[in-house]
């Protein structure tokens, strides 16, 4: 879709929303839901790349020295005693950094129809499943993601079957075409669960995964990929707020030096926020992800002559003010080091460690209709 395109499709979403403000029967019954979000930035880091290039591993705020967009994005989401629908457009620098080269402004596109009592069953097009943390910076303490972020699946193409009538848990199970896939590189096609419980009514615990074959189908030998992720949120006083999340992969026929045999890779977060007023915080997070085989993050040329892929740790700093319940403003700072074998940044500065400084601006709107 191109910008003339996606234009047109926020100008009719804006006229459907309207439209239906005149429809209004009273609080019973259907509900549309318009929603639009935007987000900007300016950044700087140390690695040095080409004016406008899109800095390596990283999801928001991607471009060095750049006042930018990292989002902009506008949906509706239909709900039904029995139906439901949601489609959302996106562009930006997240979706350049992230998304489908195939449908580049779809976020999501689903329906879903209640099969009986609790249970439902939506396809389509989807954000992922898997993940502690979201894309988004509007659903995250901070607005960088961690790499291991970076390296999860960011959308997928499938149906899923979900429970939510229980108050202590929340289960999905799904098959997709494959892992961060709209459109297939085979006749496989994977499948997930997503279970959450409820420790009580601040904590909970979270368990995600996906299992499938990513080669494609004429390839030899075949690459089977499991992929898990856990991670546990909490709330502590109303002012102190923890996520710890941590993913584990395997895919067969991938070590480097075996390729016959399966390479293992591994990562970890933890996340704390410290609301010390009602508008103002301060976040940081701890981050380690290693991916030795590169099956996920892709093999990078080393200093010893042997590629590998991906193994790095890094801390985020970063403070927040919220000048209204549905707007932010905030700035961080990242340092990442990568492996001493890994000379991965470029310029005047160290091979092995990058700098980031950004500030990034958002405001979410709302607005439901009973119809």
């Amino acid at each position: 879709m191109n910008k003339i395109g996606l234009v047109i499709f926020i100008f009719s979403f804006f006229n459907i929303s309207f439209l239906a403000a005149q429809e209004i029967k009273g609080e019973n019954g259907p509900t549309l839901e318009f929603h639009a979000y935007t987000d900007v930035y300016y950044s700087k880091f140390t690695n040095e790349i080409g004016p406008n290039e899109l800095q390596p591993f990283t999801t928001v705020s991607p471009r060095n020295e750049r006042f930018g967009l990292n989002v902009a994005q506008t949906g509706l989401s239909y709900e039904a005693e029995r139906l439901r629908s949601n489609f959302t457009l996106h562009y930006g620098d997240i979706s350049q950094a992230t998304w489908s080269q195939e449908f580049p402004n779809v976020q999501e596109a689903n329906l879903g129809f209640r099969i009986t009592g609790d249970w439902w069953i939506d396809a389509g097009f989807f954000t992922t499943h898997i993940g502690t943390e979201s894309f988004l910076p509007k659903n995250g303490f901070l607005s960088s993601t961690a790499v291991a972020t970076y390296n999860e699946p960011f959308y997928q193409a499938g149906a899923k079957v979900s429970y939510e009538g229980s108050g202590k848990f929340y289960a999905e199970f799904w098959m997709v075409n494959g892992y961060n896939r709209f459109l297939d590189v085979n006749n496989a096609k994977s499948v997930g669960l997503l279970f959450s419980y409820f420790l009580n009514e601040n904590s909970s615990i979270t368990y995600t995964n996906l299992f499938g074959r990513e080669s494609p189908d004429a390839a030899f030998p075949s690459q089977f990929r499991t992929y898990n992720n856990l991670y546990f949120n909490s709330e502590f006083d109303e002012k102190i707020f923890l996520t710890i999340g941590a993913d584990m992969g395997t895919q067969t026929n991938s070590e480097i030096t075996d390729p016959s045999g399966t390479a293992v890779m591994y990562n970890a977060l933890a996340t704390l926020r410290y609301q010390f007023e009602e508008k103002y915080s301060l976040t940081t997070r701890l981050e380690l992800f290693n991916d030795r085989h590169g099956f996920i993050s892709g093999l990078l040329p080393v200093s010893n002559g042997v590629d590998q892929g991906l193994q790095l740790w890094g801390i985020t700093f970063g403070g927040e003010y919220k000048p209204a319940s549905n707007a932010y403003i905030r700035t961080e700072t990242r340092f990442l080091k990568v492996d001493e074998n890994t000379p991965l940044f470029s310029g005047n500065k160290d091979p092995f460690r990058r700098w980031e400084i950004m500030v990034t601006m958002g405001y979410q709107l709302k607005k439901l209709f009973h119809l």
